[in-house]
């Protein structure tokens, strides 16, 4: 016996995999025929997306290449799908697509993404409005980027 989803909105892991795909869809098709590895880290909140992407090719070179359109967009809906209610959703991901098309992401829910160039504390404010965390769940550089952020708005308010 085989059991189906019922139709309608598909699940959150449904749509993982679907802007997984789609995600590795836009990577190959930015990619010069013949690459090796893609390497693609992005860092966001709310307010900034940041997408750094190098591409491999079997002589060791890497051809400059830039993020697709809509690849923003696309991991914007990723950290949506994965946000976790008290747990929150993640700052960074690492995508890497081996040739021919195998793809490993990993999402980094509690360190540092580590903008370059930083970014005010206040967009890490305005991310956790967005995607809330219980106590327990903030980590102890996020708390001092919400103390900076507060003391920021107070210098600002006075």
């Amino acid at each position: 016996m085989s059991t189906t989803q019922p139709s309608g909105r598909p699940t959150s892991e449904q749509r993982h995999d679907e802007l997984l795909q789609h995600i590795g869809g836009m990577l190959l098709d930015a990619a010069p025929d013949g690459f090796r590895r893609i390497d693609l880290l992005v860092r966001m909140t709310v307010a900034v997306q940041d997408a750094t992407l190098k591409v491999y090719l079997p002589d060791g070179t890497t051809p400059e290449v830039m993020p697709p359109d809509g690849l923003n967009a696309a991991f914007g809906e990723m950290r949506q799908v994965l946000f976790q209610p008290g747990r929150g959703t993640w700052f960074s991901a690492r995508c890497v697509v081996n040739a021919p098309v195998q793809i490993d992401i990993t999402y980094n829910f509690d360190h540092d993404p580590r903008f370059d160039p930083p970014v005010p504390a206040a967009d890490f404010a305005r991310d956790l409005q967005a995607f809330p965390r219980d106590e327990a769940f903030i980590p102890d550089w996020l708390r001092a980027k919400l103390v900076e952020a507060s003391e920021t708005t107070e210098e600002q308010n006075a």
